[in-house]
């Protein structure tokens, strides 16, 4: 910012100074609006994911501005198809010198002309009807996809805020597993020294923690490389450091409290409101008002023209106004109105036939999130549940290894953190596993997605 303000400053100050102050108010405004474009919004520290989720709508990702260019030709479509009804008016000139016949009543040479023509289809026996039709229901099938759009957009950030998270979890893991190895080779090497242990032993120490140093140097690059990744989702150029673990109890929707309809209904509900079904049936809608439009060709075209010129010249045809309706019958066009027919007619059988594979992809899909979401609650429910005993069993275990190894009875404390750091990595692994999951069904069963809202009673009502 400070570097766009000094090469604005720059450029001011060249200009000259007979400037109004007019001029440097706007320029001023100017300096300012560029600056407030071209500032950041910096993002909270720590990270939330609400914040991170708030960002799925942000209109400078490739998928938005992807969107945003699709419906700008899908309106333009629409425009063109909508001027094929409308007024048409022009202005036709000409300069010409003619050199004239004898027996012409006018013998000036100046056959120069000015028009103004104007002309309005008025009835073409619903081509025109047919073709917006079909543009507008191809401008609805690009809206259809907005939705997924958002939803694709809100898992991706998901994903990378949890693979954040995990990624740190991993590097306490190997940074653990490092300095056990280290402490291990510590004392193997004291032994070595005192000749206790053979050189065979001490190499096969001493490799086993360069193994788990290049782990630990692996995890610290996948650290990096996971905060980059949400970077470039909710805010490219600036990278957090620090992130909130979520509560999922302020997000209800995504956690194991969130009741699993059966699957028939999730097919239904799928297929009133997927997104992506929405958008092709609307493509497919408009393919069958093209074939409306194309058989459409094969009537008349009833038009009103209306002109009124200036002439250099006075002739017999030279009238100032004229006014009439024009009618087109088509009566032989080598076959290429039914060629449009047949080719429409094959695009209609393509689609119908993609509808039933879109269908079938997403049973199979709500299928398989049913399944998989059914096996993870599993692991939340009881009255232990799966990952409380497995945490449970980890605590017990290390507290016991650091009791013995104060007795010095046993030295084992560091596996005991280790396989602790093992158990927090696979609990948070479930609970995201999970949310992920849930956020997918939604995107299948076109459910809103705003998990950032706190009232999670309306926000659950799912149908």
């Amino acid at each position: 910012m400070r570097a766009i303000s000094q090469i604005s400053v720059r450029a001011i100050s060249q200009i000259r100074v007979r400037a109004s102050n007019q001029t440097w108010k706007l320029l001023c405004l100017l300096l300012l609006f560029s600056i407030q474009i071209n500032a950041a919004e910096p993002l909270p520290e720590p990270l939330n994911l609400e914040y991170a989720l708030s960002r799925a709508v942000y209109v400078e990702s490739s998928e938005m501005m992807t969107y945003s260019a699709q419906r700008q030709i899908a309106l333009a479509e629409q425009e063109l198809a909508a001027s094929q009804s409308g007024i048409f008016a022009e202005i036709n000139a000409r300069l010409r010198y003619v050199d004239p016949s004898p027996i012409v009543p006018a013998s000036e040479t100046n056959d120069s002309k000015i028009s103004l023509d104007i002309s309005k289809r008025l009835y073409d026996f619903g081509y025109s009807g047919a073709i917006i039709a079909a543009s507008e229901e191809n401008l609805a099938s690009v809206d259809a996809l907005y939705a997924d759009m958002i939803s694709k957009r809100t898992i991706m950030i998901l994903q990378a805020y949890f693979n954040i998270l995990l990624a740190d979890v991993i590097f306490d893991y190997s940074n653990e597993a490092m300095a056990v190895d280290y402490v291990t080779l510590d004392k193997i090497r004291s032994r070595f020294e005192l000749g206790q242990i053979s050189d065979i032993e001490l190499l096969s120490i001493e490799n086993k923690y360069r193994v788990t140093r290049r782990e630990r140097n692996n995890a610290l690059s996948v650290q990096r490389i996971s905060r980059n990744r949400l970077s470039q989702l909710i805010s490219p150029g600036q990278l957090s450091t620090d992130l909130e673990k979520p509560d999922f109890n302020n997000f209800q929707a995504l956690s194991s409290n969130r009741e699993l309809k059966d699957f028939e209904q999730l097919y239904q509900t799928a297929y009133k409101q997927n997104s992506r079904l929405i958008s092709h049936q609307h493509k497919l809608a408009s393919a069958r008002h093209k074939v409306s439009a194309f058989q459409a060709e094969k009537y008349p075209v009833i038009s009103a023209h209306l002109q009124a010129a200036d002439y250099a010249r006075d002739l017999g045809s030279s009238d100032e106004f004229r006014a009439g309706i024009e009618f087109k019958v088509p009566l032989y066009q080598s076959g290429q109105e039914n060629a449009r027919i047949r080719r429409a007619t094959g695009r209609i059988i393509q689609l119908e036939a993609e509808n039933i594979s879109i269908k079938q992809e997403l049973e199979q899909q709500i299928l398989e999130l049913w399944l998989k979401i059914s096996e993870l609650k599993q692991q939340f429910s009881g009255t232990v549940s799966d990952l409380d005993l497995v945490l449970d069993h980890r605590e017990l275990y290390l507290d016991r290894s650091r009791a013995l190894y104060e007795l010095e009875v046993t030295s084992d404390l560091g596996d005991a953190m280790v396989e602790l750091t093992q158990a927090q990595l696979f609990n948070m692994q479930t609970v995201f596993d999970l949310a992920i999951a849930w956020a997918k069904l939604d995107a299948l069963l076109g459910n809103p997605m705003n998990y950032t809202e706190q009232n999670s009673n309306e926000q659950n009502d799912y149908k």
